[in-house]
């Protein structure tokens, strides 16, 4: 029985080694370093801010909105027509 136990504690030590440490969630404005707790907003270019830094002028975001826009302009959302029910 001792055996047992000792092989089951051999095994587990070696899945502990062999997954990667959990990786926490970065919960902190990227432009002031303040820490935001729930009320952190993820823009669009990936980063989360805080309530002052959240939109993209107050933060150089990365994220091209002009291009984004053109290309929602010419490439229209095709809709099948509705059914109409009797």
């Amino acid at each position: 029985m001792s055996q047992d136990l000792k092989k089951v504690k051999q095994e587990d030590d070696q899945l502990k080694d062999s997954l990667p440490p959990a990786k926490r969630e970065v919960n902190r404005c990227s432009g002031c370093r303040r820490k935001v707790g729930l009320t952190g907003f993820r823009c669009r270019c990936g980063e989360l801010f805080c309530g002052e830094h959240r939109y993209s002028d107050r933060h150089d975001c990365s994220y091209d909105y002009k291009t984004a826009e053109a290309i929602a302009r010419e490439n229209p959302v095709v809709k099948a027509a509705k059914i109409i029910k009797v």
